[in-house]
């Protein structure tokens, strides 16, 4: 009884909005910045091969609680269509192979610019992916549901997975594998519109139900964030886009600060040694 409840998508559409600022996301919250700054204390300065088998070990995760919550919401699909969450799919679903949704692509995205070192790609997805990680551990609406609250793989594949968006690029940053280049900023710009229209291909033509990257519809109305929610579906826009932008500010701010200490840090040990 509890595998079959463990490896179930079903409670993941009841009150989505519950937990929001609530003990269960402070403790999200909390446990996140304790494991990131674990990870970080304990590996960033490791030696090169146990960095790269340490991000080879939890892209190999990521990519396996993806396609493992595929399995459930096909498996589901099969036997009971959609009467167990909306999430439930049919193989034959672009679902299956890639989501529609920012760190839905980047699960998929950031183990592939890795391994194939796909390098114009890597301002893009490496800071989206910082974006939609953040995001979601501060608006974690879907991610925290069911009344009670119970774990299941799907909820945990979220949590986990949105760690490592945030996790694995500023890693690989500070440990000097990467380096985010104001100049770059066209590859970041094109990334982003290409995925918005992927996006938009999804809502329109995949699902019309669908409300990938908050396009078609104002998710915050009637919530807790302020201005947001009072604007209708549309009118969102006009301060989303904003925020987003901002958010890519942020992004390339702190990732500056943390690239400025880590070459310190690198000039440090080369003065060090005799």
């Amino acid at each position: 009884m509890f595998l079959i409840s463990f490896f179930s998508s079903s409670g993941m559409d009841d009150d989505p909005g519950k937990y929001l600022f609530q003990t269960e996301h402070f403790v999200y919250i909390a446990a996140c910045f304790l494991l990131f700054y674990l990870m970080m204390k304990l590996f960033v300065h490791s030696n090169e091969l146990t960095r790269k088998n340490l991000i080879n070990s939890l892209l190999v995760l990521m990519l396996v609680l993806k396609y493992g919550g595929e399995i459930i919401f096909v498996s589901e699909w099969i036997q009971y269509g959609n009467t167990v969450s909306s999430f439930s799919h049919p193989f034959l679903d672009f679902r299956t192979l890639i989501s529609f949704q920012l760190c839905g692509i980047n699960n998929v995205l950031l183990p592939i610019v890795y391994w194939f070192k796909l390098h114009k790609m890597k301002d893009f997805v490496y800071t989206t992916s910082i974006i939609g990680g953040l995001a979601v551990m501060l608006y974690p609406v879907g991610i925290l549901y069911g009344e009670p609250l119970a774990i299941t793989f799907v909820m945990l594949r979220s949590l986990i997975v949105h760690f490592l968006l945030v996790f694995i690029p500023i890693f690989l940053i500070a440990s000097g594998d990467f380096t985010l280049r104001k100049k770059n900023w066209i590859h970041t710009f094109i990334g982003a519109i290409l995925m918005t229209i992927w996006a938009l291909f999804g809502n329109i033509f995949i699902d019309t139900t669908a409300n990938n990257m908050y396009l078609m519809e104002n998710p915050f109305f009637g919530g807790p964030v302020p201005l947001l929610n009072i604007l209708p579906d549309g009118f969102h826009m006009f301060i989303l886009v904003p925020l987003v932008f901002l958010a890519f500010v942020f992004v390339y701010f702190i990732i500056g600060k943390i690239q400025k200490h880590r070459d310190q840090w690198f000039t440090t040990q080369k003065n060090a040694i005799p």
